[in-house]
């Protein structure tokens, strides 16, 4: 337990540590003083604005962690900060992207969103602070709350126990446990049947507990749930708390699903005899019933050009996304990557939709229809939030707030104009998690690429590139501009034992190529041919490349005896037709 000790004491020094700035913002406080003009125009950033949230070391604060400090921005610059019920006079200004306010001759800078601003090491004590105008939606702490505590806002009960060894025990019964997290850091639990209000809740990293002496009770966060441990009487429980996959879902939408569920069994039922369970093929995507028939109600951007959110969010998109923490049925289906396309349509002030489809649908076969509001969030993009719609199945399997997508608070906000998706998916199957990557139609990934260069979509450089200029196809790699060539299909395991055969430019093909041949996979075809067009997706891994190679000069090298390499191997390949169009990899037998 010395790790949980250590990570319980860091979050009482940051406790500290936050107490500390706030104690020395009111230090720095002094009397205001320059008249300033009285008859300036009001200003919108005039209001109460609050802490919603601060952090520090991965470690988020809310709620009573950030009670009685505040900041007043009256008129003519003038202002009033309020700590722990004594208020000072301060000044501040702003201009298009910050607002500067200034406590006793210090600076303190925020970076402004709308009805918000951010300051970062506030005081230079390491903090960042958010604070929003009270009464917004900007106020909410679970806009801002790291991707770890969001999946913590949730109901949870326990489904198992036992003992500190890890072994199953009667002594106590393993549904007791219920707990109720929400954003302000503040939670209720019922043990054995005793209610627990209003308690006090912290995360560091994978693991979190109750501030409490009444309750022993932490936890460590996993990707399908929680692993609780309890203490009574000197005795440790570890309780199994799985995600609630209801999570997020308001009572009357509840009531709307129990009534339509009871009214659409009997057709439900007709349904699932006559559905057969289809898997996609490949590198594989959901092992379920994927959405074969599904027509694709695009919408039309443009309709809401005053929304405020309009000009970031109204508009196609490409991009690609992966599956990973696969367990259950989908376990083969671990690091799965697919190229995406699709259109955000912000449909009125504050409201969308976002359709997707990938390399094996169309904008009429979309694996992905999902309802969305827009809101506040850390930069002037704001927040799109996830209201209800499907992903990758007929069923309804995203609801509200699943999708929390911040452009300016995600793994990928280092990039212009990208988003995340990150979500997990589950069923009776079993679970994986799944990340959507995103950015508009059109613009270029070169700065991932000098980044990241694994961070491309597979099809970036032999589809999207050539069509990117023009409007979106309504799929991806058969448009005329694309490939060129027949329907696109991948071999994970094509075997060369033989060595390839050069063909000059002119005779098998017009260009210079190789016929890569294989009699050990019948796939009917007797070769394919790799030439000057082919892409190899990470070069660097494959030996025998060298530096200002294309493909031709490192297959050249393969084939020469003398070189001590061989082309031999088993192959990943994706094809068109009897061309190769990518080499993902080549892998050498002992």
């Amino acid at each position: 337990m010395e790790k949980k000790k250590d990570e319980k004491a860091t979050r009482k020094l940051l406790a500290a540590v936050m107490a500390f700035v706030i104690c020395l913002a009111l230090c720095l406080t002094g009397c205001g003083g320059d008249s300033v003009d009285e008859n300036k125009q009001s200003d919108p950033m005039e209001g109460n604005y609050i802490p919603v949230i601060g952090e520090m070391m991965g470690v988020a604060m809310t709620g009573d962690d950030l009670s009685g400090f505040g900041i007043e921005l009256k008129g003519n610059g003038k202002g009033v900060m309020t700590v722990n019920g004594e208020s000072e006079k301060v000044k501040w200004k702003k201009d298009d992207t910050t607002i500067t306010i200034t406590v006793e001759g210090t600076d303190i800078t925020g970076e402004l969103g709308e009805d918000c601003f951010v300051v970062k090491d506030m005081l230079g004590m390491g903090m960042d602070f958010t604070f929003a105008k009270e009464g917004t939606p900007a106020a909410d702490p679970a806009l801002y709350l790291p991707e770890s505590e969001k999946f913590m806002i949730q109901d949870w009960k326990s489904v198992s126990v036992t003992d500190i060894l890890g072994d199953p025990t009667d002594e106590i019964a393993a549904d007791v446990l219920q707990m109720s997290f929400r954003a302000d850091h503040t939670m209720d639990a019922v043990i054995e049947g005793k209610e627990f209000k209003n308690l006090h809740w912290s995360n560091l990293n994978d693991y979190g507990s109750v501030d409490s002496e009444d309750v022993k009770l932490s936890w460590d966060v996993e990707d399908d749930g929680l692993k609780a441990t309890y203490i009574k009487d000197g005795e440790y429980y570890i309780f199994f708390c799985p995600k609630d996959t209801a999570a997020g879902k308001t009572d009357s939408e509840k009531q709307t699903e129990t009534k339509s569920d009871t009214e659409s069994k009997s057709s439900e039922e007709s349904k699932e005899e006559k559905e057969e369970e289809t898997t996609k093929t490949g590198s594989g995507a959901a092992a379920t019933t994927v959405r074969s028939d599904a027509q694709a109600e695009l919408g039309e951007h443009g309709k809401a050009k005053s929304s405020p959110y309009a000009d970031y969010w109204d508009k196609d998109w490409y991009g690609w996304y992966k599956l990973e923490s696969c367990h259950g049925d989908y376990e083969e289906l671990e690091d799965s990557i697919y190229d995406v396309c699709g259109s955000i349509f912000v449909e009125s002030e504050n409201t969308g939709r976002i359709v997707l489809w990938d390399d094996e649908g169309s904008a009429e076969k979309l694996i992905c229809e999902v309802e969305v509001s827009f809101g506040p969030g850390t930069t002037d993009a704001g927040c799109m939030k996830s209201e209800k719609g499907s992903f990758l199945t007929d069923e309804e399997n995203v609801q509200h707030a699943d999708w929390m997508v911040d452009p300016g608070a995600s793994d990928v906000s280092d990039y212009d104009h990208m988003i995340e998706v990150n979500c997990k998916y589950e069923d009776d199957h079993g679970s994986f998690r799944y990340y959507i990557y995103l950015r508009p139609w059109g613009m270029d990934w070169e700065d991932v690429r000098t980044k990241d260069v694994d961070f491309l979509p597979v099809s970036y450089d032999y589809w999207y590139t050539d069509v990117m200029n023009g409007l979106m196809p309504d799929s991806i790699g058969r448009e005329e501009g694309g490939f060129g060539r027949e329907e696109s299909e991948r071999f994970e395991k094509y075997t060369v034992q033989n060595k390839p055969e050069h063909y000059a430019a002119g005779t098998l093909t017009s260009k210079e190529c190789y016929l890569l041949p294989n009699e050990s996979v019948n796939n009917g075809a007797t070769g394919y041919i790799l030439d000057e067009d082919t892409v190899i997706e990470k070069p660097e891994e494959l030996d025998g490349w060298e530096s200002g190679d294309n493909p031709l000069s490192w297959m050249a090298r393969l084939c020469d005896e003398s070189s001590g390499y061989t082309p031999a191997g088993v192959y990943d390949i994706t094809v068109s037709g009897d061309h190769i169009d990518i080499i993902h990899g080549l892998y050498w037998w002992d």
